[in-house]
């Protein structure tokens, strides 16, 4: 039974168990100087270009706080697994970028009011238990006209379909080639999918309405983000899971 606090321990483990895979694999936008440029260039086209106090929530390895922290920002990541942070601590050494690392909830943060002048995430809100709960957390932490960027997908539309499954298993060969490690992840727990608030809603609609009912002005959506950030190797690797997009606003 998924209750909130099994759901949260359920998000923990399930991250944790994969934790150094995905930090190998996330790892090869860092390694992409192409990759480096589009995410750093959408993030100053969103935040602009001024020096900011910026929160990543759910930062996992750290690729994006990083690459913020590149740019000169100073940044804090969280997340909610220690596994996740111990890469994220590691990739921030490899690579000589001053990055905080904290542990916290994204529904639940461990920071004052008025802390940050952004607060952003990338592949986060899809599995968080309160979405509403987690943006009005990550509104309170903001300055007032502090912004928040939201990255996400609809990860499991259309995940019956014969194009995506055939995708999808074509993928795994290329990242076995390309990539050498394994890349058989295991899938979410049934009854916790069908629990998830994000399977089956209208997305970034949904997003949009969140952002507005929490008070934010000025909010914005730009689509086909996969098509920006992604070569077209990597984009044949991962392609499968959907366009990715991204929504934000700013704090009244």
């Amino acid at each position: 039974m998924f209750n909130d606090l099994a759901s949260k321990e359920y998000i923990r483990n399930y991250w944790s168990n994969d934790a150094n895979s995905y930090n190998r694999s996330i790892l090869s936008t860092m390694q992409s100087q192409k990759a480096r440029n589009a995410w750093q260039e959408l993030f100053t086209e969103v935040l602009g270009e001024k020096d900011l106090s910026i929160l990543d929530v759910g930062t996992g390895p750290g690729v994006i706080a990083l690459l913020l922290a590149e740019l000169g920002h100073n940044v804090t990541g969280m997340d909610y697994s220690y596994e996740m942070l111990s890469n994220a601590k590691k990739n921030a050494l490899a690579y000589g970028l001053p990055v905080e690392f904290r542990q916290g909830d994204a529904e639940n943060l461990p920071f004052q009011d008025g802390l940050f002048d952004a607060v952003v995430n990338r592949h986060v809100l899809w599995i968080v238990t309160k979405p509403e709960k987690a943006i009005s957390e990550w509104q309170r932490v903001l300055k007032p006209g502090g912004r928040i960027v939201i990255v996400d997908g609809n990860w499991y539309r259309n995940e019956e379909s014969l194009k995506r499954n055939v995708w999808q298993y074509l993928s795994k060969f290329l990242i076995l080639v390309t990539e050498h490690r394994d890349p058989r992840v295991e899938d979410l727990d049934k009854e916790f999918k069908e629990k998830l608030w994000s399977v089956k809603a209208k997305r970034p609609d949904l997003d949009v309405n969140f952002l507005a009912n929490a008070g934010f002005k000025d909010i914005r959506v730009m689509n086909n983000i996969r098509s920006r950030t992604q070569s077209w190797l990597e984009y044949l690797k991962n392609g499968y899971w959907g366009d990715i997009f991204l929504v934000t606003g700013t704090k009244q």
